[in-house]
């Protein structure tokens, strides 16, 4: 799912952006806000989106406090949400990855 983030959210550079889906009858804040808590990240913004699925699905776009949201992902997996798409800082930068593993490496070298 495109979502225009500028119009939703205002810009942030150590946020991630996450759309959530699930039927009308299980949706709740509170529910969301305590997955997101549960990996030491906050809401920092919750849209009910106006659109459903074609299955009747709410559409929850929501903000949290974390460059990477995969750990809050899987958090509201297993409390019943189905992610539906991810926008994170940290996984739009290819070379972060590789500045890690190097990092790693030269620490291990300074160990020897």
């Amino acid at each position: 799912m495109d979502l225009d983030k500028d119009i939703l959210f205002p810009h942030s550079p150590d946020a991630s952006s996450l759309v959530v889906t699930c039927r009308p009858q299980d949706y709740s804040a509170s529910v969301i806000a305590r997955a997101v808590e549960d990996c030491d990240a906050h809401v920092v913004n919750l849209n009910v989106l106006a659109g459903r699925t074609p299955y009747g699905e709410l559409q929850v776009a929501l903000r949290v406090d974390h460059r990477n949201a995969s750990a809050v992902a899987r958090s509201l997996g297993r409390f019943g949400y189905e992610v539906v798409s991810i926008e994170s800082p940290a996984e739009a930068d290819p070379g972060a990855e590789q500045a890690r593993s190097r990092a790693n490496e030269l620490l291990r070298y300074l160990e020897i």
